[in-house]
């Protein structure tokens, strides 16, 4: 990354202008000393990530969005900060072919394994482990976090997401739901997509969005 410094306030054409200094950075996503694994046991595939040390550590389950398969950099940047953290992979080719006949009642379950699997590692401390979720993530990590008999995490954070979806729909299902309002997406500018709108108005029925009120530990929405 080169970082500049310029003469006065940022305006327009700024970046025109010669620069007062520049620096080149390099940022390292793994600390020396973490553990990198590749995991498949129990039908959960992802990455786990285990800072130096013996442990016990606290842990993390990074969850990404719909936009499919394994991003590592986050879990790596949180074992390098001393969390033991597994990037999971779960809206793919290859998780899918793992269900057979994609049946929806196997999807939510994969959750509750790859949990378990954090869970049950001996270098975590199993009463602190987190959920951390983006996007379409988020949707999973708060339904699994008020609904699930397994799941009882110590905290949860949510980032770009929404407690919106029919809790009583599989995976599949939910996103079959989304589809009803693709009409509804928007594009920026830059041609960046806006799918917020997917989900309004935020509806009355009970059954289509998490009762957030009934979450038992700290949440942090961002």
């Amino acid at each position: 990354m080169r970082i500049y410094v310029y003469k006065g306030h940022m305006r327009d054409g700024f970046n025109a202008e010669s620069a007062l200094a520049c620096a080149v950075t390099e940022r390292s996503y793994m600390a020396p000393g973490v553990r990198r694994t590749e995991i498949s046991q129990d039908g959960v595939l992802g990455t786990l990530f285990v800072p130096p040390g013996p442990g016990p550590f606290p842990a993390v389950l990074d969850m990404w969005g719909g936009g499919g398969g394994l991003v590592e950099y986050r879990s790596a940047l949180l074992a390098s900060h001393g969390y033991v953290s597994l990037a999971l992979d779960y809206y793919s080719t290859q998780v899918m072919e793992k269900s057979p006949d994609n049946n929806p009642s196997l999807e939510y379950e994969y959750f509750e394994a790859a949990f378990t699997i954090l869970q049950d590692h001996p270098q975590v401390a199993s009463d602190r482990v987190a959920l951390l979720a983006s996007s379409y993530g988020t949707s999973v990590a708060l339904r699994m976090a008020v609904y699930s008999a397994v799941m009882h995490p110590r905290c949860v954070v949510c980032i770009s997401g929404s407690h919106v979806q029919p809790v009583k729909e599989s995976i599949s299902g939910v996103f079959a739901e989304f589809g009803k309002n693709v009409h509804k997406t928007r594009y920026d500018e830059n041609n960046y997509v806006i799918w917020r709108d997917l989900l309004l108005p935020i509806p009355t029925d009970p059954n289509k969005k998490v009762d957030l009120g009934r979450i038992k530990c700290p949440l942090l929405l961002i």
